[in-house]
């Protein structure tokens, strides 16, 4: 009986389990689901008439289909009562021969008095559209923009233009602020722009007052809320005081809005378009891709990448205007003073910085006094300065918007410019800290950690998701370094390092212990406290591979954030996600898509290794030839196996692997007798040699060791010891040694992350994919090759200490 109650509740957990699994699959199923259905109909949408390049807006009320396509098209004639003075301030003023896209129709809709919600790409001209229709119309155009940096730029451009402009913010004088209000008022309206920030509009009473009058005399003639995707908590740069906007729509009804902004998804818009109070805007959208525009992903050596950047804007962007953004006020300051001590003219700019003080390095940086603006997002909405050819990220962006905002500084001229962001493991936790407190910010963050982890799709069809478009590969141009690069990547089973890893966060969990990122990394390589070291099965993966799983693992739900709050920081550490019990699971498999070959900046200290093995074996060879008795053979024996994993993780950093494999290659490793002196042949024949000789299938001296031997003679030019006379047996080693790096790594390559194990007699097996069908001869193998090469070397490292 008592057996019958065990074996029940034994088959109860096992089908509370598999139910439990179940569970999962069918969330993860139904998300899935959720996701293509969103899909489907955005698709659907565009097929059944949506105008590409000008869409309804998406309102709370059905879109009105009385804006057509034919609708667009009238207003991108130019037939209107006040086109002929449009075109004629755009050329006397603006010094430009013709509209961009979607610019003419833009005018024309605030011109007639239209609200109207216009997305842009960064550089395309969105500022025009406000700034034209204010020389034409009467009064002034209020402008609402949410960075002093923003309207210092528009300010110095408008005066290089000879049009009257003018800001009221926390930096102006009290005199300033006076002479603006009163010109509010006045009807021969001494300035066409005004510039203010929302803090202004919700905090001054003053101001509120003056546009009231101002409204009432018919002198305000249209509102421009600029970046207008503050407004939303969805939008990527969200503002409180946006919020208190609408205000203006409901005090003057009467006065057209327009809303800009780079990037907002159709939710975003729904958003805007309640907190401004606009009831049917127009929303005009232009494609999202800068084809001038090359968007790349580097991964960071260590946490401070600032020799590469400094290599990078010596080398391919000398004299040439750039921006590098980074994550905080600190590393601005740090960064500007490590480039400058590069002699690369650079300047910090960050929000705490005295107004002055960032003024002066804005105007440094557009009459080219200096060359790069080291800046944290303070700087960047709105910062027009035609010919910046690079923008680089120190640090990761906090989401794809923000990332696509800055990065659009580039290239405004229509010129080609680079975009590059430099990726680390360690970034990712520091920039999701900051993001903790808002609705979307760890899922936004993810998405762009997914596209630096990203190895297989185009930069710009990961940005299309985001902005609801379509995009075709094609048009790319190989303008990213995805699409440059062609398929460099492998498809990699990681179901056995996930179980690994995941049970190291379970059974720190067991015990009560938080494990940050950082330290699992750690535990998982083997360099962690000794406690943990005792139960973790440690893996042969690089850093970077370790990372790169760990990166995916969260991503795709096996790990979830665990944020821990005290009085002076934010800690991030890693928990069980919803999906790691499938893990659980036999025939649950996980795969990745990563890098044939691990960054070519990854390779320095394996190469310095390998140089460094050489020369050891040539000092060594200086002296005649060093006997290797019993002991130290059999000791070669122990250390092979132990070192074989280390030579093929080694090989696959710095080899690229060919697409084909040859599993009859010999490597033709000349043993030690057969160049030996006479001298040599008699201490063998002794009896005390004899019996600690192992027993070996000897090779008589062929051509082999005479055509070694000459090849040898001419490595001897080359080789890094200082010696006049060397053994031609050693020089032969030597010779064997580095012509096997050469000639043969590529193809252990291909199997290095196999592991062999013997199955038969004779025989060697492959138990992994993608050759666990793979057998191999042991006795002329690739694989034996490998260990002789490695216990050669280790041996005379230690002969030599």
């Amino acid at each position: 009986m008592a057996n019958n109650i065990d074996d029940a509740q034994a088959e109860l957990d096992s089908v509370e389990a598999e139910l439990e699994m179940v569970e999962l699959q069918i969330s993860e199923l139904l998300e899935k689901q959720t996701k293509l259905n969103s899909r489907k109909n955005k698709l659907l949408q565009i097929l059944e008439g949506a105008c590409s390049s000008a869409q309804p807006s998406g309102s709370s009320k059905p879109p009105k289909s009385s804006f057509s396509k034919q609708d667009l098209q009238h207003y991108e004639d130019s037939d209107f009562s006040w086109s002929k003075e449009v075109q004629a301030k755009l050329c006397s003023v603006f010094q430009l021969s013709k509209f961009r896209p979607l610019q003419r129709a833009a005018i024309n809709l605030s011109m007639s008095g239209k609200d109207l919600f216009l997305v842009m790409p960064t550089g395309r001209g969105k500022s025009l559209c406000y700034q034209l229709p204010a020389l034409c119309s009467n009064g002034f155009t209020l402008v609402i923009a949410p960075l002093v940096s923003l309207m210092e730029d528009q300010l110095m451009y408008l005066k290089s233009v000879n049009v009257p402009a003018v800001t009221l913010n926390a930096s102006s004088t009290k005199e300033d602020s006076k002479q603006v209000l009163a010109g509010m008022i006045d009807k021969n309206s001494p300035f066409k722009l005004l510039y203010v920030t929302p803090e202004k509009i919700a905090k001054s009473k003053l101001l509120m007052s003056k546009l009231e009058k101002a409204y009432n005399m018919g002198l305000l003639a249209r509102i421009a809320v600029d970046e207008v995707h503050c407004c939303s908590q969805w939008g990527h740069d969200f503002r409180p005081d946006y919020k208190l906007l609408g205000i203006l729509k409901r005090q003057f009804p009467k006065v057209p809005l327009v809303g800009l902004t780079a990037t907002a998804t159709s939710n975003v818009l729904k958003d805007c378009q309640k907190i401004l109070c606009v009831q049917e805007p127009i929303t005009l959208t232009a494609p999202f891709n800068r084809p001038n525009l090359y968007y790349e992903v580097r991964f960071k050596d260590n946490d401070d990448c600032t020799d590469q950047i400094a290599q990078l804007i010596r080398e391919r962007y000398k004299n040439q205007s750039g921006i590098v953004y980074v994550f905080s006020q600190k590393d601005a300051e740090v960064v500007a003073t490590d480039l400058q001590k590069r002699n690369i003219l650079a300047q910090p700019y960050h929000a705490n910085m005295e107004p002055s003080d960032k003024s002066l390095v804005h105007q440094r940086w557009s009459s080219k006094k200096i060359q790069v603006v080291v800046a944290t997002v303070a700087f960047g909405m709105g910062i027009d300065k035609a010919d910046v050819r690079f923008v680089i990220h120190h640090t990761i962006s906090k989401s794809i918007e923000n990332y696509y905002q800055e990065s659009g500084r580039a290239g405004r001229d229509d010129g080609s410019a680079d975009c590059i962001v430099f990726f680390g493991f360690s970034d990712i936790f520091r920039v999701s800290t900051m993001v903790v407190m808002e609705n979307t910010g760890q899922q936004k963050l993810q998405n762009m950690v997914a596209y630096c982890q990203n190895v297989d799709r185009c930069r710009r069809a990961m940005m299309a998701i985001h902005f609801d478009e379509v995009w075709n590969d094609d048009e790319c141009n190989q303008m990213c370094d995805v699409c440059r690069h062609g398929n460099d990547y492998i498809t990699m089973d990681i179901t056995k390092h996930a179980r690994d890893v995941v049970t190291i966060v379970e059974t720190a969990s067991s015990m009560d212990e938080k494990l940050t990122p950082l330290k699992v990394c750690d535990a998982w390589l083997g360099k962690g406290p000794a406690k943990h070291r005792k139960t973790i099965k440690v893996t042969s993966l690089s850093r970077l591979e370790v990372e790169s799983i760990i990166i995916h693992l969260l991503l795709h739900g096996y790990f979830s954030e665990d944020f821990s709050f005290t009085p002076y920081t934010t800690h991030f550490y890693l928990k069980l996600g919803r999906k790691a019990a499938l893990l659980k699971n036999s025939n649950h498999s996980i795969t990745m898509k990563m890098k044939r070959r691990v960054m070519s900046h990854a390779t320095d200290e394996t190469q310095e290794e390998v140089e460094t093995a050489l020369i050891d074996v040539s000092n060594v060879a200086v002296h005649n030839k060093t006997k290797i008795h019993k002991n130290h053979q059999n000791m070669e024996k122990r250390l092979a196996q132990n070192h074989i994993e280390s030579l093929a993780s080694e090989a696959t950093k710095y080899v690229k692997p060919t697409s084909v494999f040859e599993v009859d290659v010999e490597v033709n490793l000349v043993e030690e007798h057969n160049c030996e002196s006479e001298e040599e042949k008699g201490l063998k024949n002794s009896p005390e040699q004899q019996s600690s000789s192992p027993r070996r299938r000897r090779k008589p001296p062929t051509q082999n060791c005479a055509a070694n031997a000459d090849q040898a003679k001419a490595d001897l030019v080359s080789a890094h010891s200082e010696l006049s006379i060397i053994s031609a047996a050693a020089v032969e080693e030597l010779h064997h040694l580095r012509s096997y790096y050469s000639k043969q790594l590529r193809r252990i390559n291909y199997i290095s992350h196999e592991h062999l194990q013997s199955s038969q007699p004779g025989m060697l097996t492959c138990i992994r994919e993608p050759f666990k069908s793979l057998r191999l001869p042991s006795r002329t193998t690739i694989a034996r090759g490998a260990r002789n090469l490695w216990t050669r070397v280790s041996m005379r490292r230690k002969l030599i200490q």
